[in-house]
């Protein structure tokens, strides 16, 4: 008697250059720039908003900032939703590449704006808090395949 189990059955696998190969290997540029632009833009439009709100800088720093920072979560979430909603099917892999892309693009914010670097690298820390906030809601839109 033979007891080795059956042999088990050949594996598929995508053909090279075939659509579920570059989803599963590869992010794609387009949707990266796409997201990056529609986060930027939000987060944006809503420190822009804060600022008028809170009256500037000039008048109460402290609570312009606060304001600009609770701007940039609600928003950035916002934009992180709607960019796993839209995201090809490696979703937090393309959540991860946004988050690198925002954070290095909010660079400019210590060239232009009075952001100092200490407070550049603290960023990291909330945009990857707001990728995963935004990230855990797209589910709620748009559940995996």
């Amino acid at each position: 008697m033979n007891n080795a189990p059956p042999p088990l059955p050949p594996v598929a696998t995508p053909a090279p250059g075939s659509r579920q190969n570059l989803a599963v290997g590869r992010v794609r540029p387009g949707p990266i720039i796409r997201d990056g632009i529609i986060i930027f833009v939000l987060t944006a439009i809503g420190g822009f908003v804060a600022g008028l709100a809170t009256g500037g800088a000039s008048r109460d720093a402290h609570r312009s900032m606060l304001a600009i920072a609770a701007s940039n979560l609600l928003f950035g979430t916002v934009g992180f939703t709607i960019s796993g909603c839209l995201a090809p099917s490696s979703r937090w892999r393309h959540l991860a590449c946004m988050a690198a892309g925002v954070w290095l693009a909010s660079l400019i914010n210590v060239l232009l704006f009075d952001v100092s670097l200490l407070q550049w690298i603290g960023g990291a820390i909330l945009t990857t808090l707001i990728m995963g906030i935004g990230g855990a809601l797209s589910y709620i839109f748009r559940r995996d395949e």
